[in-house]
């Protein structure tokens, strides 16, 4: 984990060993950009150490982005095999940097892993080593009692935007489909949900949230609230889940909806689009386009028949196609071949 991460401590809770290492991320901070290469190489070097004080087999990288893995690999002479995990949509990124990634990726891992079939779309199509391993449901599986969906005329239709407050994840298309949804629809109500993650952009892009809410008169049914961990609870509370990102690789927001059976609308912006069927588990609407966000919103307001069909059908969708032991059932299918050298 990277120095001083807020992370590293939840893992320890939860029984792993750490350790830290001080990564350096390129910016456009000129030190950042002088410190990255010779903290790359010494890091390398630390991870090799580790990996053979450890008699690690295999060196999983969690971030497309992080080329520690294959310095490592590189001092140790090949012989610890590199598996990369590629988690967001490297389309989105500058290519400048992607571009050389993705070879790297494809040349100096053993195996490259992606979340979604969106992400593996950038890869080379051939290329042997490329695969998608969904992310599985949620480990704690459903606490709660199932959901149940209200449709009872005249009652409030409560929608929930589940998403850390940052420009791209969507919540200002929300806004406005919402703006547009209610003038037809005044039973409807909005709440937003997520952290700023302590970052001034972030606080800023949710300021500007709440005062186009209060300029469009919406104060009184649109809400603004932070980060909650109760995420089952949450989206139980609600009728409909909205998820309008300009670009998503896979959401676990829209998969955690699914699975506790609260119907979903999300934006054609890459994995969402596989975690369901449209228009038998959900509704996809065109990305960015907020008429059709609204559309499908008070469509699926106005219908409880079809909120019903969608809960139940989108539970047993994603508990086929993402069930767990599929999941690590392939990554110990692969750590396996990486480990003892078997050519799949």
């Amino acid at each position: 984990m990277p120095t001083a991460s807020t992370g590293s401590a939840l893992l320890a809770a939860d029984g792993y060993h750490v350790h830290e290492l001080p990564f350096v991320e390129i910016s456009r901070r000129p030190l950042d950009l002088l410190r990255y290469f010779p903290m790359l190489l010494l890091n390398g070097w630390r991870l090799k150490r580790l990996a053979r004080r450890k008699r690690a087999a295999v060196i999983h990288i969690n971030d497309f982005y992080n080329l520690t893995g294959y310095v490592a690999r590189w001092l140790s002479l090949g012989t610890i095999p590199v598996l990369t995990h590629v988690r967001f949509l490297p389309q989105v990124l500058p290519q400048l940097f992607a571009r050389p990634w993705r070879w790297l990726a494809e040349h100096a891992a053993q195996q490259v892993l992606c979340v979604s079939e969106a992400v593996r779309g950038y890869f080379t199509p051939a290329h042997a080593c490329i695969r998608t391993v969904y992310d599985p449901l949620p480990a704690s599986g459903e606490k709660l009692p199932p959901h149940i969906v209200q449709s009872k005329n005249g009652q409030p239709v409560r929608l929930l935007y589940l998403s850390n407050y940052i420009r791209g994840k969507g919540q200002d298309f929300a806004l406005e489909a919402f703006h547009l949804a209610y003038t037809r629809n005044p039973n409807l109500r909005l709440h937003f949900v997520g952290g700023d993650m302590g970052m001034v952009k972030n606080q800023e892009f949710r300021n500007e949230l709440v005062g186009t809410a209060k300029m469009k008169g919406l104060s009184e049914v649109v809400q603004f609230e932070g980060f909650t961990a109760n995420t089952e609870e949450l989206i139980k509370a609600h009728d409909i889940v909205l998820n309008f990102s300009e670009a998503e690789s896979f959401s676990l927001t829209c998969l955690d909806a699914l699975y506790y059976g609260v119907p979903l609308i999300a934006s054609a912006c890459g994995g969402p689009a596989e975690l369901f069927e449209n228009e038998k588990s959900g509704l996809l609407v065109a990305n960015r386009d907020v008429e059709a966000m609204a559309i499908a919103i008070n469509r699926l307001a106005a219908d409880g028949v079809l909120r019903a069909q969608f809960s139940q059908a989108g539970r047993q969708f994603v508990r086929q196609k993402f069930a767990p032991s599929n999941t690590y059932e392939v990554l110990g299918g692969l750590y396996h071949s990486l480990i003892f050298n078997v050519v799949d």
